[in-house]
């Protein structure tokens, strides 16, 4: 009796270490938050990538700004940002939306780097952006830029 349950439980042990391997990802991903407050504007840079890869998947970015600090109306920078936004609507793997509170805004920009229309998203992802299925999205290399701008990474 004692060698079954011995028997039982070293069976037991070994099915969850399979069953844990098996589930967990080969492509494991984590996360990393760059912040930069200035002028009024505070920007957060969040991406999830692929560790092993170095491959950034997707990337939100957050922008806060308070009207008074950036010394221009409500009326004013809703104008310019409404006309920014309408840039960004309709491309596949970019979510983008402005939530216009009394005293600030807040900005989501949402790329989803594996489903993203190249083609359409060069309008508002700039002239220097190359195809992310065809050139990989370095995370040290996206850190590297962000630290040089001024930015902080959030522990």
């Amino acid at each position: 009796m004692k060698n079954l349950k011995k028997a039982l439980l070293a069976f037991a042990m070994l099915f969850v270490v399979v069953l844990s391997t098996a589930c967990s990802s080969k492509d494991a991903t984590s996360t990393k938050t760059f912040v930069l407050d200035k002028n009024g504007l505070k920007t957060t840079v969040v991406y999830t990538y692929i560790e092993k890869e170095d491959k950034v998947i997707k990337q939100v970015t957050t922008n806060e700004g308070v009207y008074a600090s950036l010394n221009r109306s409500k009326e004013d920078i809703q104008k310019i940002l409404d006309s920014i936004s309408a840039k960004y609507q309709g491309i596949d793997g970019i979510k983008q939306s402005i939530d216009y509170q009394e005293d600030k805004f807040i900005e989501t920009i949402e790329v989803d780097y594996e489903n993203l229309d190249y083609e359409k998203s060069k309008v508002v992802m700039g002239t220097n952006f190359q195809d992310p299925k065809k050139v990989k999205i370095s995370l040290k290399k996206s850190e590297e830029t962000l630290i040089k701008a001024g930015y902080q990474e959030q522990k």
